[in-house]
């Protein structure tokens, strides 16, 4: 990695601000934020499977930047020069030829890895927790083929603060190990996680630096309002107790496959209804339903469709108490939003970061090991109630009675949370400059 200077060139994999999941645009938004407030001069470039080459925009630090988009294509109809096998194909040609010009020039004729030739640092943070098959084999072996084409041209890979596994089968556990061993540094933003690793790189640990590192969504920036676009209405400015509720669509419904794909134990349908019903009988709380991924709606994803079909079963005596966030919003919005909450309940990891990194008291219920990790950061582990081994009736229990402890919760977040955004400041300063 080279010294401070002008054109510090930044290739990034794995994010992007236009999925619509806000948890994805978070860890975008943050790093760029991080990588800017460390190195003013980088020029930043998302390597990214993606139907467009524009240049994607964002706010961050008081401007409008523009961000490079690189993209590559995985369709038939692709051009050729963008589609992945193709430029996977070129990447390896390279590799095998013993002509240095002619590798340079093979490299040169495309603008991916033309692009990722000349970066000064290369980072991959797999959409924070998709270097793994817990969404299936498939999307893991894509994920991870940018990361390969980056170590076939001997570039630096830095694999940014990520949840790492579960590796269910022995291809998932052979990609890991591969991208892992010659990786040059290896951030996890959980200690399970960084055991993982540690069991698949066993005897190349001490050549790396593997390291804990905070969520990177911590730093995000929020951007508060008072009045909400709810569809009933709700002044933020009154003394009502607010509870924010992010709905999860793909646990809604079964995951990608529809058939409780991630194995919960809890019914989570059944769930969402029955918790609202509880919260309404014992508490003088209104509930905020919170989507945070804007999928299209009819989509698996779509946390809007969700919401508004708990919203639909909450009984008529209760209505004027549970509102639901109209319209979409981006990711500054959406903390800001949450900002509004004094107690909070999630099953998106970055809606529940968004709540963390504000004080406020949170539960995460959870279809996967990344939440109890993420909470651990702040001490609050026991915050996270894991829906693969606890029922309806034990999960609103939990609930219920962090509720009541809710102000002394948020102060032990509070005093954490500080202390967080200073570890990851000084990592990065680390790996962006030396």
């Amino acid at each position: 990695m080279s010294s401070i200077g002008p054109g510090y060139k930044v290739c990034l994999f794995g994010v992007s601000l236009d999925t619509g999941n806000l948890g994805v645009s978070a860890l975008t938004a943050s790093l760029i934020k991080i990588i800017l407030e460390i190195r003013p001069d980088a020029e930043i470039s998302l390597l990214i499977g993606n139907r467009s080459s524009s240049p994607q925009n964002l706010e961050v630090l008081g401007q409008i930047r523009h961000i490079n988009v690189v993209n590559y294509r995985l369709s038939l109809r692709a051009r050729i020069q963008e589609h992945l096998v193709w430029i996977l194909t070129i990447a390896l040609l390279q590799k095998f030829l013993p002509f240095r010009k002619i590798k340079q020039k093979l490299i040169n004729s495309n603008r991916w890895l033309r692009t990722l030739a000349q970066a000064d640092f290369i980072g991959d943070i797999f959409a924070g927790d998709s270097f793994s098959d817990i969404y299936g084999l498939w999307r893991l072996i894509i994920g991870s083929i940018p990361s390969m084409i980056a170590l076939l041209l001997k570039k630096n890979l830095v694999l940014l603060p990520q949840t790492y596994g579960p590796y269910k089968s022995i291809v998932a556990k052979t990609i890991a190990r591969l991208v892992l061993v010659h990786s040059n540094c290896i951030l996890s933003r959980d200690k399970e996680s960084l055991e993982v690793v540690r069991k698949l790189i066993v005897k190349h640990i001490g050549k790396k630096r593997v390291a804990l590192c905070p969520d990177v969504a911590f730093v995000l920036e929020s951007n508060f309002h008072n009045k909400l676009n709810t569809q009933l209405s709700l002044d933020l400015r009154n003394d009502t107790s607010l509870i924010g509720f992010n709905i999860n669509g793909l646990m809604y419904h079964g995951g990608y496959t529809r058939d409780n794909m991630f194995g919960l134990r809890c019914n989570y349908k059944l769930f969402t209804q029955q918790l609202i019903s509880r919260l309404m009988e014992e508490t003088h709380a209104d509930v905020l339903l919170i989507p945070h991924n804007f999928s299209p709606r009819g989509d698996v994803e779509s946390d809007y469709d969700s919401c508004d079909a708990v919203l639909q079963s909450v009984a008529m005596v209760h209505r004027d108490r549970v509102h639901i966030t109209i319209g979409e919003y981006d990711q500054y919005e959406a903390k800001g939003i949450i900002a509004s909450c004094h107690f909070f309940i999630g099953s998106r990891m970055h809606a529940c970061i968004a709540a963390l990194s504000q004080g406020i008291p949170t539960v995460g219920v959870a279809y996967s090991k990344k939440f109890r990790g993420v909470f651990e950061t702040l001490g609050v582990g026991e915050m996270v109630i894991d829906a693969r081994f606890i029922d309806n009736k034990g999960a609103i229990e939990a609930i219920c009675e962090n509720y009541k402890n809710r102000e002394r919760i948020a102060g032990r977040i509070r005093e954490k949370v500080d202390n967080a955004k200073q570890q990851i400041n000084d990592l990065f300063k680390e790996i962006l400059i030396n």
